[in-house]
């Protein structure tokens, strides 16, 4: 039994942080740019939502420690 991966991560992303350079565009009015904003806040919330549902798994919390390590490492360094 396989698995086929429909997605790629880099694609979402980028489809993500298209719609966040929308919003930050000084070339766009607030009424356009919230409306970007807004699609932003419903994938958002899509996710919490999916993800709250989603079983756990054995290593997750480790690796989402790992990964809150690595984030708060990021912002400090900036």
């Amino acid at each position: 039994m396989g698995f086929k991966k429909n997605w790629d991560v880099e694609t979402v992303y980028n489809h993500i942080n298209a719609a966040a350079a929308e919003v930050c565009s000084r070339y766009n009015d607030g009424y356009t740019a919230f409306f970007s904003k807004q699609d932003l806040y419903q994938i958002y919330w899509h996710l919490d939502n999916i993800l709250r549902e989603c079983p756990k798994f054995s290593g997750e919390e480790e690796w989402l420690r790992e990964q809150e390590k690595k984030r708060i490492i990021k912002y400090l360094k900036t």
